[in-house]
């Protein structure tokens, strides 16, 4: 095995929406804690209020009213331990499609991996320990150990340092406008993972490339796309 030190490369993933196609359940676990307060919702409030961004604030637009950080926080862990209720009860839960050969292939690759998600880190235990995916991560970064969110860029540069790397060499997966956004203003390639919106959302928002699953894309691809990355930079 390659020492870490001289992996030279990093691929940040998002969670939510690449790791696997979570809207489903998110979705259910929304909607009943939405109905229990009298809130209709439609697929488009799911994309455009829910989805993408962080409990605290989709409950706030969505509740339209003021709330305290322990009401928000009280909230917030309703509807996710929801969603780990029917996370664990369900049988069929699986990766997107092609990701555990994807990691396998980048982690005997000279690839360094984060994780860079706006889920709370019981969320991230359940997925990465029910996938197990734990040990290709060298770096995990949730909610907690940020201050603001996507789009703000603050978890990216945070993974980027995290894993010792320049933002030139690094590539983020992400299915999010808001999270394409923040990878990109912090200066980072990003794949555009179709799960929550079309191609061409992703692109105008600034993905570089869309794929559908992880079957898509291979450690040439992802070297290719730096060295086409660097030599307009630098053109």
């Amino acid at each position: 095995m390659i020492p870490k030190k001289d992996f030279n490369i990093g691929v940040i993933l998002d969670m939510d929406g690449v790791i696997i196609d979570s809207n489903p359940y998110h979705k259910i676990a929304w909607t009943n804690f939405l109905n229990r307060k009298n809130i209709v919702v439609n697929d488009s409030i799911f994309k455009e209020l829910i989805f993408g961004t962080t409990s605290d604030e989709a409950i706030t637009k969505l509740l339209n009213c003021e709330l305290s950080k322990r009401e928000l926080e009280i909230f917030s862990n309703e509807i996710d331990s929801a969603y780990r209720a029917i996370i664990r009860k369900s049988k069929n839960i699986e990766p997107l499609n092609g990701l555990l050969p994807f990691l396998k292939s980048i982690s005997d690759g000279r690839c360094k991996i984060a994780l860079a998600t706006s889920a709370p880190p019981e969320n991230v235990d359940l997925i990465l320990n029910r996938f197990q995916i734990l040990n290709y991560f060298d770096l995990i970064i949730d909610k907690t150990q940020v201050f603001k969110s996507k789009p703000n860029p603050e978890i990216y540069l945070k993974a980027v340092q995290g894993l010792g790397l320049s933002n030139d060499n690094c590539v983020v997966f992400e299915d999010s406008i808001s999270g394409i956004i923040s990878a990109k203003d912090a200066g980072l390639i990003v794949i555009g993972v179709t799960t929550s919106h079309k191609n061409n959302e992703l692109i105008d928002a600034g993905a570089t490339i869309c794929v559908k699953d992880f079957f898509e894309i291979s450690l040439e691809n992802i070297h290719q796309l730096i060295e086409n990355t660097l030599r307009d930079r630098h053109s």
